[in-house]
């Protein structure tokens, strides 16, 4: 006699159709299967879009980043403030605790929408202190402003919302201190 005839039915076990039917069968490989394809694909952008190299002189940049923050580290030393004024098409500024009293001083304005509002301001000494210069009226806006003197000892880096009339530029430690 056939061994599987002495078993009654109820107690074979059960072959509901073929394995593929079967959805732990799919989760069993789909699940690791979409891992390698994203990861493939993954790999594949990678490789087509990767970033370029850094020129070789990349190191001028940084050099230049050092030198900005040691300007910036000279006029917070120094306690550097600088009010500034805009009434009639002249700009006026009042420079207070600067490292040294230029002759001039030059002011960017730079627009963080459109680089075509952006604004080079020299102002020239007229008093100790005293600083004055032509300029066309400033639009409202996001402005970010760069202050330097002429001789490249301190500069002062900050940004103004709205009106740009009448504003206070304070230096600022690069590095969080005081």
């Amino acid at each position: 006699m056939n061994g599987t005839a002495d078993i009654p039915r109820s107690d074979r076990p059960r072959s509901d159709g073929p394995w593929r039917a079967n959805p732990v069968f799919w989760l069993m490989w789909l699940l690791p299967g979409s891992a390698v394809v994203a990861g493939l694909t993954t790999l594949g952008i990678a490789l087509r879009h990767a970033d370029p190299p850094l020129p070789a002189d990349y190191h001028w940049e940084g050099e230049h980043l050092d030198r900005d923050f040691e300007l910036a580290r000279n006029a917070a030393a120094h306690g550097t403030e600088v009010e500034f004024r805009i009434a009639g098409g002249e700009c006026a500024a009042t420079l207070h605790s600067a490292p040294n009293d230029p002759a001039t001083l030059t002011l960017l304005f730079a627009n963080a929408a459109d680089a075509g509002l952006d604004r080079v301001l020299l102002l020239r000494k007229v008093a100790p202190g005293e600083y004055r210069g032509a300029c066309p009226p400033i639009p409202a806006g996001h402005w970010r402003i760069s202050l330097e003197d002429e001789a490249r000892q301190w500069s002062i880096r900050s940004e103004a919302k709205g009106s740009a009339d009448h504003l206070t530029l304070r230096a600022r430690n690069p590095d969080g201190g005081s």
